[in-house]
């Protein structure tokens, strides 16, 4: 397939999607878009700026994003919240482009076709549903923009990136704990991260001198969060405090095995990019289903799984957890039922899908690195 022909498939798979989201209309998808806009945004204190008088969940550039498609809403006729959402699926088709275009010319440098973007990243479940369910593809888009940087040898502006990419959603940046490990030395190394901490502190700099309580609530908010969509759910409770120390102590262990392999086995920077993500998704107590579009880029550019198939199930079951948490959509087929007498099936279909991850970054990932018969020889 010609190039002009996989953005064709994308727009209209992008067409469809925002359809599906539409607010009290199409396909009835629910959308993060929606309803953080209605009831945070506009609930008695509407178009406050986030970080200056106002509070949104949402790091920096997401925020002020949202912020400024409101204003613009609130200039136009008709429904705010219509005028929101269109405006903002029109704004966020720019990343979503810009991301397949990042991972197609990704894919070229490591001398993948380009049918293997169309399927592992646009024709996706998670293309369809989770592009605009929320607004990581601004956050990921920069982040495979900044990888293909630092493939080209340019660690300076890839930090850049990934600065914005932090700046947009925190965890759209995990990629760059892997290309810490894969510089070729010290002095690209220091200018990756230079670059990126001086992005990230002066964007967030400004809003910090002007309410610095609101730009801390926006780490107390997150850090009070309850355990979602991870595999601790099996014996943990959601507020479990133990969450809080489970993470860092298991993204640590699991990183000092990509370090080793970085000294040991491999500099790729896609493949401890992608290790490094899964170690990050896996650890976190907070593993929603938009998250999934952090790994796509990587299936596409990376041999991850060895069979399409499972790449496909384990994304299937992502956004099954989505339609069945809200099955409005299931309607249209006659089928209905009550979502909190399903809510435990639900809760194990988003285990299943942290313990996968887990399994691919393990046996898929890190196992292949590791001689583990000559480790037991010496253990013994």
């Amino acid at each position: 397939m010609k190039r002009s022909g996989l953005y064709l498939v994308a727009a209209i798979l992008f067409l469809f999607s925002v359809w599906l989201h539409i607010p009290y209309g199409g396909g009835h998808v629910y959308s993060d878009i929606v309803t953080v806009f209605q009831n945070r945004e506009c609930g008695g204190t509407c178009l406050t700026i986030p970080y200056v008088n106002g509070f949104v969940e949402y790091p920096i550039v997401v925020s002020e994003f949202i912020y400024a498609m409101g204003a613009i809403a609130e200039t136009l006729p008709g429904s705010i919240l219509t005028n929101f959402y269109y405006l903002t699926a029109a704004f966020l088709a720019v990343p979503t482009f810009l991301l397949v275009r990042e991972t197609l010319k990704i894919a070229e440098m490591r001398g993948y076709p380009d049918r293997r973007v169309l399927a592992y990243l646009i024709v996706t479940p998670t293309f369809l549903f989770m592009v605009l369910l929320n607004w990581y593809v601004i956050g990921v888009c920069f982040a495979m923009f900044g990888l293909r940087k630092f493939l080209q040898g340019n660690c300076k502006m890839s930090g850049i990136l990934f600065g914005l990419s932090a700046a947009s959603n925190l965890v759209t940046a995990a990629p760059a704990i892997g290309l810490l490990l894969a510089a070729k030395d010290g002095r690209d190394r220091d200018a990756f991260l230079f670059s990126a901490l001086a992005c990230y502190g002066a964007i967030n700099l400004p809003f910090f001198v002007v309410n610095p309580s609101l730009w801390l609530a926006f780490w107390q908010f997150h850090a009070s969060w309850h355990i979602e969509g991870s595999w601790m759910l099996v014996f943990l409770p959601l507020f479990s405090p133990l969450r809080h120390y489970i993470f860092p102590a298991l993204l640590l262990s699991l990183y000092a095995v990509t370090a080793w392999i970085s000294l040991k086995k491999t500099k790729d920077p896609v493949t401890l990019s992608w290790l490094s993500t899964f170690a990050f998704l896996f650890s976190t107590y907070v593993f929603t289903p938009q998250m999934n579009l952090m790994l796509l880029p990587f299936f596409a550019t990376a041999p991850i799984v060895k069979r399409y198939w499972e790449f496909l199930a384990f994304d299937v079951i992502n956004s099954v957890f989505l339609i069945t948490g809200y099955p409005e959509p299931l309607s249209i087929f006659g089928v209905h039922f009550d979502v909190v007498s399903y809510l435990p099936p639900i809760i194990w279909f988003e285990i299943a899908r942290s313990i996968w991850l887990g399994k691919m970054l393990v046996f898929d990932g890190l196992s292949p690195f590791m001689n583990w018969r000559r480790w037991i020889r010496l253990r013994n």
